[in-house]
């Protein structure tokens, strides 16, 4: 009677720990060939009771994304028997994807045989969003404190290089006589201040990218912002003989800065068309999708392409360009790049020389 007693008390505090813990037991055994899941296993995974468990049905239980992984790990563990501690997605019966830290060790008989593989797995959901959002603050605030580097660089670079350049021809116009060459000098001082305003207009818009938060955001229809844009460039892509494929059914709308998202299509689609391939018609795709409950961008061209072990690292940053275009101002990436991530968004870029660009944006 005592021992019933004990093993009751036993299964009480371990399936109140296992519960507590979030943590589900299982095993496979190797020589029956059947799986066992424990009641904290089917009831995180949101099965019933009766539901029986089986290796053919692993798909179920992983998202597409991380079956390779889930696999591998399961095939070294039987085949080699090494055991496993990782952390991935898995799949509940209602299809909801959540993150748990997975742990599987090789069961042996007294022969040594490999009889069978034991694991847990714990639902670490929470903590892992609340560690992605983190390391995401951390790279965000990495990258704002880039942007204020670019910001100080221009700031005491540029600035400084336009001022000094009207201090000298001021300095020439007090020292000469000749009218012909305070006409030249004057000329040049007009030439130096557009392009000092010029600077300032994107050092202002750098600003004005940082002081603008959610609360500007509103339903944007992502085919309304594209004709805007197409509209404003209607000569450019005539000229061009442009071609834009576009295909918003999966994602018709967003909440965005309409300028924000205006800004993304006009640049990505005037870099398209100033780098086309010559003797080529121009050709840009554009689509929406979601993907782990986020909205994507993406605009594809046939131009030609980045070499981007050469150049990828400096791609975003201001005032650098990769083609010999005398259009080419080096601004529009760096503006678009900030827009985005200033929204909590990130932007990725495919490519390669005479192969076309993809830029992909997590909005």
């Amino acid at each position: 009677m005592a021992l019933n007693n004990r093993v009751k008390n036993d299964n009480f505090y371990y399936r109140e720990t296992a519960e507590m813990t979030s943590s589900g037991s299982w095993y496979v055994d190797l020589v029956k060939k059947k799986t066992y899941w424990d009641h904290e296993c089917r009831r995180i995974l949101e099965y019933p009771e009766d539901y029986i468990p089986s290796l053919r049905y692993a798909s179920q239980y992983i998202p597409e994304e991380f079956y390779d992984i889930s696999y591998n790990l399961f095939y070294n563990c039987t085949m080699r028997g090494k055991s496993f501690s990782t952390e991935i997605k898995m799949l509940t019966a209602n299809n909801r994807s959540f993150w748990v830290r997975a742990i599987g060790k090789p069961v042996y008989n007294d022969y040594n045989d490999m009889v069978g593989i034991r694991g847990v797995f714990q639902d670490i959901d929470d903590i892992k969003i609340k560690e992605l959002d983190l390391k995401n603050t951390a790279e965000i605030i990495s990258s704002q404190n880039k942007r204020l580097f670019n910001f100080a660089h221009i700031v005491s670079h540029n600035l400084r290089s336009h001022t000094s350049n009207l201090s000298l021809i001021m300095q020439l116009m007090d020292e000469t006589n000749d009218e012909d060459e305070k006409k030249d000098l004057i000329a040049s001082i007009k030439d130096v201040s557009e392009s000092l305003n010029e600077t300032i207009q994107h050092l202002n818009e750098v600003v004005t990218i940082q002081t603008r938060t959610d609360h500007n955001k509103i339903e944007v229809s992502f085919q309304d912002s594209l004709d805007r844009v197409l509209k404003s460039i209607i000569s450019l892509i005539v000229k061009n003989d442009v071609t834009i494929h576009a295909d918003f059914q999966k994602v018709k709308v967003i909440n965005y800065i309409p300028a924000y998202l205006d800004s993304i299509f006009l640049n990505l689609i005037t870099n398209a068309i100033k780098y086309g391939q010559k003797n080529r018609a121009v050709i840009i795709a554009i689509r929406t999708y979601t993907k782990d409950n986020r909205i994507f961008l993406e605009i594809s061209d046939n131009g030609m392409g980045i070499d981007l072990k050469k150049h990828g690292h400096k791609l975003f940053e201001m005032y650098k360009t990769f083609h010999q275009n005398k259009d080419a101002v080096g601004i529009g990436l760096f503006i678009t790049k900030n827009q985005i991530e200033s929204l909590n968004g990130e932007i990725f870029v495919e490519s390669g020389i005479q192969q076309g660009t993809t830029f992909t944006i997590k909005l």
